[in-house]
């Protein structure tokens, strides 16, 4: 296989664990995943929202002895939610869209089953969707509480998530932090670009 095809391979395999809405015991067993079940969101993604934008960011996942980084564009409008997932040299990852009924996904076929799209989507959210539209998606148990710079996910009083903002300037900040207590990663979010498009 080439050296640029196990890359692919090795960043998309790392990315399968990044995202912090995953069933509740952790992980999906062994044989789960060799039969190519996939994980689930705990609730349901968020609806669209506008301004209608176009956003680029660099999404870099932490774990304790490695990190992968992937670049996001972002489509927003109050009518779907478009985004695809590229490797740093540009290779396809993903596409995804949902507009608020329907969720449609391709993915290369390199990508496994374990890595799916709706679950960075979630995360996403969790980091800059409105508080009261993510509230509306959480069962019960689940809470989301924000502050000065922070907001957090909690099951029954036990955090899960934490994420942190350096600066809270504007309704889109430029950079911010994903801490998943339960899981044991971070993902670091830069924003490239961010463009509102004239209607």
């Amino acid at each position: 296989m080439p050296r640029r095809q196990l890359s692919l391979v090795a960043l998309i395999i790392g990315l399968a664990g990044c995202a912090s809405i995953h069933p509740q015991d952790g992980s999906l067993p062994e044989a789960a995943r060799q039969a190519g079940v996939r994980p689930q969101p705990l609730f349901p993604l968020a609806p669209p929202l506008g301004p209608e934008r176009r956003i680029v960011q660099q999404l870099t996942a932490h774990w304790p002895e490695s990190e992968e980084t992937l670049l996001c564009v972002l489509e927003l409008d109050s009518r779907r939610i478009a985004m695809a997932g590229l490797t740093q040299d540009g290779l396809s990852l993903f596409n995804l869209t949902y507009d608020g009924k329907t969720l449609e996904a391709d993915k290369n076929p390199l990508v496994p089953e374990t890595l799916v799209p709706e679950l960075i989507v979630a995360d996403l959210q969790l980091v800059y969707w409105p508080l009261d539209s993510v509230r509306k998606q959480l069962p019960k148990g689940l809470t989301l509480e924000a502050g000065p710079g922070f907001r957090r996910l909690s099951v029954d009083g036990k955090p899960l998530v934490e994420i942190h903002y350096p600066n809270t300037d504007g309704t889109w900040p430029e950079a911010a932090e994903l801490v998943n207590l339960q899981y044991h990663y971070r993902l670091a979010i830069r924003t490239v670009s961010y463009e509102v498009v004239s209607e």
